[in-house]
């Protein structure tokens, strides 16, 4: 095995492991945490949100931002089997996600810190789906279909004991 090989192997492993955690922690968020917002009362939500985002950035956020950098290093170290082409379609999902964050939940985050609204929420929501959940999905299954290909490859090179 090749040095770039062994690269492209660490670098596709880390990558699969950060994309797949932030993936389900976007849905458990997603679809429980913002969902039980509009159960909190309006006394009580200021607290509960600031607790809530100081707890999403070093569990959550950080992790998301931090998936970008295996996933840029895959266009130059990437496993043989995997095309070129899925890494950028992975990477427009992901940059689709990032731009909604930027440009739309997280003005709706700035907001529900000055007061709780359930329009706010609900928009949150919606948009949330349309815009993250969706084309995270659409990565992960990405992902899925480039783990296959790495698995299936590594299936066909190796003699298993029988």
């Amino acid at each position: 095995m090749t040095n770039k090989n062994k690269i492209s192997t660490i670098v596709f492993s880390v990558y699969i492991l950060l994309t797949f955690y932030v993936f389900g922690g976007g849905i458990v968020n997603s679809l429980v945490a913002y969902r039980t917002w509009r159960a909190v009362g309006a006394n009580e939500f200021p607290e509960f949100h600031q607790i809530d985002s100081s707890l999403i950035i070093p569990l959550f956020v950080i992790f998301f931002f931090l998936s970008f950098i295996p996933q840029i290093l895959l266009f130059w170290f990437r496993p043989m089997v995997i095309p070129k082409w899925l890494v950028w379609l992975a990477l427009l999902f992901n940059l689709i996600a990032l731009i909604s964050t930027i440009v739309i939940q997280i003005p709706i985050q700035v907001e529900l810190d000055k007061r709780f609204s359930l329009e706010l929420i609900d928009r949150l929501i919606s948009t949330d789906f349309i815009y993250r959940r969706i084309p995270m999905l659409l990565m992960a299954i990405v992902n899925f279909i480039m783990l296959y290909k790495v698995v299936k490859h590594s299936g066909n090179n190796t003699n298993l004991p029988t």
